[in-house]
């Protein structure tokens, strides 16, 4: 009997290191929970927020990636060169500036007008 091809549910991936904070992690979570879009989120090893935001993006059957580190959160998006992400924060930002970033990876995907990243 054949195996049923396993299905990609569509979703952003979202890597981040062992040093990245939880919290910040956790709303840039709650920023794409608000746009309804589904992500999956990885701890990775060796690697800076730049690296694992383009990993994502081209890993993401969306075409969206978010890298976190201990100094940085990026947004990337497949389209763009490796070096110019779409967003790059403070891992230190502030708790609305960090959901801001992922409503706005969530955004991208809807084709919908981004978010403002001003400090607050």
């Amino acid at each position: 009997m054949p195996m049923p091809h396993e299905i990609r549910k569509p979703t952003i991936h979202f890597f981040h290191t062992a040093q990245a904070n939880g919290q910040v992690l956790r709303e840039v979570e709650l920023g794409m929970e608000e746009e309804g879009i589904p992500w999956k989120l990885d701890q990775m090893q060796g690697a800076n927020a730049l690296a694992l935001a383009w990993e994502a993006a081209q890993s993401s059957n969306l075409e969206v990636g978010i890298g976190a580190d201990d100094q940085w959160i990026v947004l990337h998006y497949s389209k763009l060169e490796q070096d110019q992400p779409l967003f790059r924060i403070s891992a230190q930002a502030g708790s609305a500036q960090a959901r801001a970033l992922g409503a706005n990876a969530a955004r991208l995907v809807k084709k919908l007008p981004l978010k403002a990243l001003d400090r607050r």
